[in-house]
């Protein structure tokens, strides 16, 4: 008899197209891990909400690959995308700031900057577990911020969770709470970390 766990993976496969035909191996991996088996799953296909509360975090797997070719980060929807050969290989849901629309102009504004940057070196000790920063700004940012009369600012980063267990769960990510960096979960940010290299491209859309 097929459990009740299996059959509504038939269902779901069967609404999105999947061949119902398929073995075990084809189904999502959502529907195999029992890790998950009390979690919501959100394939991040509505793009246009805003709300991060209570979003899963993916998969924690090891790339057994050749590093990605570039990340791109859509702000509106809240995901990070990896690059491989031009096809998506992960995906990630991310916190931003609470001000998570516009691009960064100037420091304290408390926004992520938007354009093409590098990642250009790794922290395994931070406030927020490890990070990986983001080469903002650059000289068009640094011009931009001049108009204005302003610095700046710098210090973005892709980095993990607050130290304190108090103010996160380990598998959901809370609504937008950074100063303008991007925040993953702590195991989310060490498969990123695992398959981005140092001189990676990330394209930071709005």
């Amino acid at each position: 008899m097929i459990s009740s766990r299996l059959f509504a993976a038939f269902i779901f496969c069967s609404a999105l197209g999947f061949n119902l035909s398929s073995t075990a191996s084809d189904l999502p991996d959502i529907f195999l891990s029992s890790k998950r088996s009390n979690v919501a799953y959100d394939p991040f296909l509505n793009s246009n909400t805003n709300d991060t509360a209570a979003k899963t975090t993916t998969e924690n797997i090891t790339y057994s690959g050749r590093a990605v070719d570039k990340v791109i980060v859509n702000k509106r929807a809240h995901q990070m995308i990896l690059i491989k050969n031009g096809k998506e290989v992960k995906k990630f849901w991310i916190a931003l700031s609470d001000r998570p629309v516009g691009r960064k102009m100037y420091e304290g504004d408390r926004r992520t900057p938007e354009g093409t940057y590098i990642l250009d070196y790794k922290k395994d000790n931070s406030t927020y577990y490890k990070a990986f920063h983001i080469s903002y700004p650059n000289a068009e940012d640094i011009k931009n911020a001049q108009k204005l009369g302003r610095r700046p600012g710098g210090m973005i980063m892709v980095h993990g969770q607050p130290a304190s267990k108090g103010k996160y769960q380990d598998n959901v990510q809370r609504t937008d709470w950074t100063r303008g960096c991007i925040a993953l979960l702590n195991h989310d940010l060490d498969v990123f970390l695992s398959m981005v290299d140092v001189g990676t491209p990330i394209t930071i859309n709005p």
